[in-house]
């Protein structure tokens, strides 16, 4: 016999769906039925990795539907390790990633990998939120590079830090609407 939640009208059990994180919805429903497993194949999925523990989060990798992924928030060292085994060529949809308390060493990791910067360059929003701003300057510069030379699409872009020598080789795309800086100094400013 069924429950009384699988009974809902789909639209009701949509309207259900927006109050759970990305995490629950999947964890608790994918796999419930065809039914519920179809009704969250269309929904696009922002995903939100920052407060999962690793458990969770290595669990969590094998039910995401990565093709329908639009947003994703990921923090913390093992969290790109594990990332960037993903197969990031399948997500494409992503078109907004926040990378919150990673240095720019492991950024640099990830925009060296082929198929990781592929999808990076579909991106509309790229988000480096940061507390250590005492990022390698090469390891900065070749973000940035990567970022304002490399990323056609991209019309938001924050990042922790830029240093006035950082402008000598650094032309924004035309599409970049937005430049948000964590910090910056009064001569970088006058530039």
């Amino acid at each position: 016999m069924k429950g009384h939640f699988e009974l809902l009208a789909n639209e009701l059990i949509h309207e259900v769906f927006d109050y759970l994180s990305s995490f629950d919805l999947i964890k608790s429903f994918s796999k419930l039925n065809k039914r519920f497993s179809h009704l969250i194949s269309q929904r696009i999925v922002k995903i939100d990795l920052s407060h999962l523990s690793k458990s969770q989060y290595e669990n969590l990798t094998h039910i995401i539907p990565l093709n329908q992924i639009y947003f994703l928030k990921i923090s913390n060292k093992w969290t790109i390790n594990i990332l960037s085994r993903i197969l990031f060529n399948l997500m494409n949809n992503l078109q907004v990633l926040i990378l919150y308390h990673i240095n720019y060493n492991d950024i640099r990791n990830l925009f060296a990998s082929k198929s990781v910067f592929l999808v990076f360059q579909q991106l509309n929003t790229l988000k480096i939120q940061s507390t250590n701003f005492n990022g390698l300057d090469g390891q900065r510069i070749f973000v940035l590079r990567k970022i304002f030379s490399q990323m056609p699409k991209l019309r938001v872009c924050q990042i922790p830090l830029m240093d006035i020598n950082d402008f000598d080789d650094l032309t924004p795309t035309s599409t970049l609407q937005q430049l948000i800086l964590d910090y910056c100094t009064m001569i970088c400013l006058g530039k």
